[in-house]
């Protein structure tokens, strides 16, 4: 930690006028890495062979968007079926149902008619959902920083194959351990500024989003999170870079 001097003497006066004492801003200095929350490998929830990539390493991607799709073929296949048999169980109810008006059909029988179609329906709902899992999709906003899917490779559900890395851009986060001496003189929302060591010209501001409850017993500090705020302007920031984080304070002379 590197304590800077922030600005000049601010001299308070007692009633005779003589100088009670000094106060100087000063700002505590720490060393971070920008990081973010949310940095997945995404997998294939399905048992299936990849049959097209739509990205690559550095692709920017919106939440739901598919990433790659399996070959369609086989679940295509079972939703035309699991539709159709959806459809004969529906008829027969309304069959049912008729001929349950006309007192020709015991309410038992309606009832394991109705059962059927529900059965029938979930069947194809379920269906519905399989094929919707050959596509491979972004879990939320961000960019592709690693592609390991191959056109071609099998995929099998139980063996949680990584096929992308997906990392958020938002938010952008810096993670700070301070003195325990510090605990009372910072609080959530406070503002700090922050300089990529490699790029000062990129100097942006931060606010304090959480404070941890407890003291490291082995190192005297406690753990401060800062969320960043990125100027569109400078658009260099990114996860991992080297920044310094300066925290403004009061100190008696």
């Amino acid at each position: 930690m590197i304590r800077i001097l922030a600005c000049g003497l601010v001299v308070g006066l007692l009633r005779n006028g003589s100088a009670a004492g000094a106060e100087q801003a000063v700002a505590d200095v720490y060393p971070s890495h920008l990081m973010v929350d949310q940095e997945v490998t995404v997998s294939s929830r399905i048992t299936g062979v990849i049959e097209k990539i739509n990205v690559d390493r550095g692709s920017v991607v919106k939440k739901g968007q598919p990433l790659a799709v399996l070959e369609l073929q086989e679940f295509e296949q079972s939703v035309r079926e699991a539709r159709e048999g959806m459809q004969l169980r529906k008829a027969e109810l309304e069959r049912a149902k008729a001929l349950s008006a006309g007192k020709i059909l015991s309410k038992a029988d309606l009832d394991e008619k109705s059962a059927t179609y529900a059965v029938a329906l979930a069947a194809y709902e379920k269906a519905k959902a399989i094929r919707d899992y050959a596509y491979i999709r972004a879990p939320f906003s961000g960019m592709v920083t690693e592609k390991f899917a191959r056109v071609g490779q099998k995929v099998i559900d139980v063996s949680n194959v990584p096929l992308f890395k997906i990392t958020a851009f938002e938010p952008l986060l810096a993670r700070i351990y301070l003195p325990e001496q510090r605990l009372l003189s910072i609080h959530k929302g406070d503002r700090v500024d922050v300089v990529p060591e490699k790029f000062p010209k990129a100097r942006t501001t931060g606010v304090v989003q959480y404070i941890s409850p407890t003291v490291d017993a082995a190192s005297g500090t406690f753990q401060v999170i800062v969320q960043i705020r990125r100027d569109p302007a400078q658009s260099i920031l990114r996860p991992g870079m080297s920044v310094k984080v300066f925290f403004n304070s009061a100190r008696g002379s």
